[in-house]
């Protein structure tokens, strides 16, 4: 599907950003992890992101402290640690750039979008706006100027994923457009069956074979032509 493009048939495709543009996916959630425990003075083992209902910067931090502190975030502690994991991950890239290096093949794909009459891409992800557009600008990927929808629009997936269809769609005055998601993780797959949109895992080993019986049909490593 993801070279497979239909002539005649405007497409969109909404592309998550970590573990599926660059494997920032692992060290991201340590960075954040890592940012919220030392806001509050706390240690411990990041909990697994399939126990909470949004899993998005904004809707993790909404859910875990009213359940770990019995209260919300404070404006000032969002602020603190939404700049300590600015930080963080600015430090893991000077150590290993690679987490935030395109996987094989995006950049050719992105490019083929962009030359390309009636095909166009945006990205939705479950991040925060200003982390995201610093992997985007630190990958070199931000040259392709793509339409972005993040944990600053909406706390749920599908509304993010939505907000950055109707930014594709409105950039380029589409109308009955077929739209695409392409991500890695298990909450993309539902939030795309939840949207009616066709799923595109990017994922290898043990995370391909979750998204395969998850019920996901077109699963890849990379972005490479098949």
């Amino acid at each position: 599907m993801l070279w497979q493009w239909a002539n005649n048939k405007l497409q969109v495709f909404i592309l998550d950003l970590d573990g599926t543009l660059m494997p920032s996916a692992k060290i991201d959630n340590q960075c954040y992890w890592q940012a919220v425990f030392e806001c509050y003075d706390l240690h411990g083992t990041p909990p697994d992101l399939h126990g909470f209902r949004h899993v998005t910067d904004t809707g993790i931090l909404d859910e875990w402290c009213p359940r770990k502190l019995g209260r919300c975030a404070t404006p000032a502690e969002t602020r603190q640690i939404r700049q300590r994991f600015l930080q963080l991950l600015k430090n893991a890239a000077s150590r290993h750039p690679a987490y935030f290096s395109p996987l094989a093949g995006v950049e050719a794909w992105l490019q083929a979008v962009a030359d390309w009459p009636n095909v166009f891409a945006g990205i939705a992800t479950g991040g925060w706006d200003h982390s995201a557009r610093w992997k985007l600008s630190v990958s070199g990927l931000e040259r392709f100027i793509l339409p972005l929808a993040s944990s600053d629009d909406a706390i749920a997936r599908t509304t993010i994923m939505r907000i950055a269809a109707q930014r594709v769609q409105a950039l380029h005055q589409l109308e009955d457009a077929v739209t695409h998601y392409v991500g890695d993780g298990s909450w993309d797959l539902q939030a795309s069956h939840l949207l009616g949109w066709t799923f595109i895992g990017i994922a290898s080993g043990i995370q391909a074979e979750h998204l395969r019986k998850a019920g996901a049909d077109d699963v890849r490593a990379d972005f490479t032509r098949p």
